[in-house]
């Protein structure tokens, strides 16, 4: 059973993302995981080596786009593979819990349709990503850039 983080407040519904959306999420979560960071090299140094001649940029796209499998395969080719890697193999749930309010950390976050109906606004997100950008399709020359994002939550 996974640990709750926080309470949901509100209607809770369930929503079912889309492949896209799901294959995005995995790879966010797998991106951001330790024990994955030395498959991730792996895998990339493959990319590579498979085509030498593609810039950066392609490397990148090629190694987002078919990494997922290739993982999947390592591990469960792997009889020594932490039981913890197998299960990030998964990806997250297809089916998804969503509330129309979250409490985490003593904070209360609100969706933007939940927040019209309030006299307090709390919908309002802000983030900073940092990440390697390339200038052109053709760019060679990554750089590590960092930008703020600002939005409200649509959904929680």
């Amino acid at each position: 059973m996974m640990k709750e983080w926080g309470k949901g407040l509100r209607r809770l519904y369930v929503i079912t993302p889309s492949p896209e959306e799901l294959n995005q999420t995995h790879l966010y979560i797998l991106n951001n995981s330790n024990v994955v960071i030395p498959y991730i090299v792996r895998h990339e140094s493959l990319v590579k080596e498979s085509n030498p001649k593609i810039t950066k940029n392609r490397v990148l796209k090629e190694d987002n786009k078919t990494f997922l499998n290739w993982f999947k395969d390592i591990i469960f080719g792997d009889e020594n593979a932490f039981e913890t890697t197998r299960k990030l193999t998964d990806g997250p749930k297809r089916n998804v819990k969503s509330w129309q309010g979250y409490d985490i950390n003593k904070y209360s976050f609100y969706t933007k349709s939940q927040d019209d109906k309030s006299i307090m606004q709390n919908s309002g997100v802000s983030l900073k990503d940092e990440s390697q950008h390339f200038a052109t399709v053709n760019d060679d020359n990554p750089c590590l850039t960092s930008i703020p994002y600002f939005g409200v939550i649509e959904e929680i």
